[in-house]
C-alpha cells in the first residue's frame, strides 16, 4: 500500500513538472494578463472603449492581429459600435473601485507567483518569439506585483537581464515598479516601454 502511495506521489509530481510547449505557454500567459487586468479593467470605466473593442473582436473570434489586416472601414466600423458601447457604460463610486482594488490585489498574488515560476523554468518570455496568438504582457504582471515578491523579482530579472532574455523597456518598467515607482523615472521608463 506505501508503495502505490508513493507511486502515485511519484507520477503526480512528474505531471506538474511536463514542460509547456509555446502554444500551452502562450496560453498560461494570456490567462494571467487576463487576470491581471480582470478588475482593472472595470475600474476603466471613464473610457472602456479598448475594453468593448476587444470584446467585439472575442465576439467575432478576430485575433488582433486578423484585426489589424481588416481593410480601415471594417476597423472603423468595429470602432464605431465600440465606442457606442463604450459610452452607455455606467460610472462606479469610489466605494466600488475599492472593493475591486482588494479582490484584485489577491489575484496579483497568484498572478506573481505563477509569472515567477514561468521565468524561473523557461526565461522572461518574450509572446512575439513564441507567437502567441492572444495578448499578453508579462512586464505589467511584474509591474503589479505585491511589494512581497519585489526582491524575489528583482533578482529573477537581473538574471534576465544578463542572459539577454529581457527587453530593455519591460526591464525598466519592473525596475521602475520595485524600486517603488518614483515619478521622476517614469517619463523616460514610459518612453522605453511604448
Amino acid at each position: 500500500m506505501k508503495k502505490i502511495i508513493l507511486l502515485l506521489l511519484v507520477l503526480a509530481s512528474c505531471k506538474t513538472a511536463k514542460k509547456l510547449n509555446n502554444s500551452e505557454l502562450c496560453d498560461v500567459l494570456s490567462n494571467l494578463h487576463l487576470q491581471d487586468q480582470f478588475y482593472r479593467g472595470m475600474q476603466e470605466l471613464e473610457d472602456p472603449f479598448f475594453m468593448v473593442l476587444d470584446s467585439l473582436m472575442d465576439i467575432n473570434n478576430l485575433s488582433r492581429s486578423e484585426y489589424a489586416k481588416l481593410p480601415q472601414n471594417e476597423q472603423l466600423a468595429f470602432g464605431k459600435i465600440a465606442r457606442k458601447i463604450a459610452d452607455t457604460k455606467p460610472k462606479i463610486s469610489k466605494a466600488e473601485e475599492d472593493s475591486l482594488m482588494v479582490l484584485q490585489k489577491e489575484l496579483d498574488y497568484k498572478t506573481t507567483e505563477k509569472l515567477l515560476e514561468i521565468v524561473k523554468k523557461y526565461g522572461f518570455p518574450d509572446t512575439e518569439k513564441l507567437e502567441c496568438e492572444n495578448y499578453a504582457a508579462p512586464f505589467l504582471i511584474f509591474g503589479h506585483a505585491p511589494k512581497k515578491y519585489w526582491k524575489e523579482i528583482d533578482k529573477v530579472i537581473e538574471k534576465e537581464k544578463l542572459a539577454n532574455r529581457i527587453g530593455e523597456g519591460d526591464y525598466k518598467y519592473i525596475k521602475w515598479h520595485i524600486g517603488g515607482r518614483k515619478d521622476n523615472e517614469i517619463d523616460q521608463i514610459q518612453i522605453q516601454v511604448n
